[in-house]
């Protein structure tokens, strides 16, 4: 599945609390984890006219985005997302890009290794 890496993270060993320091909970993570945004899972079938998957972002029936906190472990790629829009907003950039546009399509030509792994 898709997701937009936010951020990356490492949970504490100790809290400061009150001017305590407390252990935190021993079954917490102590690998690197992140914050990802989903988008929307593959359709049955690639678009028609490029032979790449769309894909939105996933958004949430309360309106807000669809995200978890996975283990950093559990990301196998990156991937190239390209606007799926016949038709180009002269105010998208690399800076806002990802969050402007509303459809992609997911890139699976970008390298040969992609190409063999990406679906």
């Amino acid at each position: 599945r898709v997701g937009r890496l936010r951020v990356i993270f490492r949970l504490p060993l100790t809290i400061d609390r009150d001017d305590f320091e407390v252990n935190t909970v021993s079954k917490w993570p102590q690998e690197p984890l992140g914050y990802v945004t989903w988008y929307t899972r593959f359709k049955p079938a690639p678009d028609q006219a490029t032979g790449m998957y769309r894909v939105e972002p996933a958004i949430a029936s309360n309106g807000m985005p669809q995200g978890a906190i996975i283990p950093l472990s559990n990301i196998r790629q990156s991937c190239m997302l390209v606007p799926g829009k016949t038709s180009w907003d002269r105010r998208w950039n690399s800076d806002n890009i990802l969050d402007e546009c509303s459809s992609f399509l997911l890139n699976n030509l970008q390298t040969k290794y992609t190409y063999q792994t990406i679906y």
